[in-house]
């Protein structure tokens, strides 16, 4: 299995978390134990959901063209 390239991964997991619910983000810094760790499970089913897309191919197939993009008409400039 091939490794993804650290600042590919970083880029997919920071529009993941920028596009989480508010709700979800917010939870995460809840006083409360029970709606922070509900925060962390809906935030770590967001990035599965969104990382599904994600082909991790062994070194056999490594003439394939460049990986694709796991969030299409996600990644523009943001701010």
């Amino acid at each position: 299995m091939s490794r993804i390239a650290d600042e590919i991964l970083l880029t997919h997991i920071e529009v993941a978390i920028a596009i989480a619910s508010e709700a979800t983000l917010v939870g995460l810094g809840a006083d409360d134990p029970r709606t922070q760790r509900n925060a962390r499970v809906d935030l770590a089913r967001h990035l599965v959901e969104r990382m599904q897309g994600l082909e991790i191919e062994g070194e056999g197939n490594a003439s394939r063209s460049s990986q694709p993009t796991l969030f299409p008409g996600d990644l523009s400039p943001m701010g």
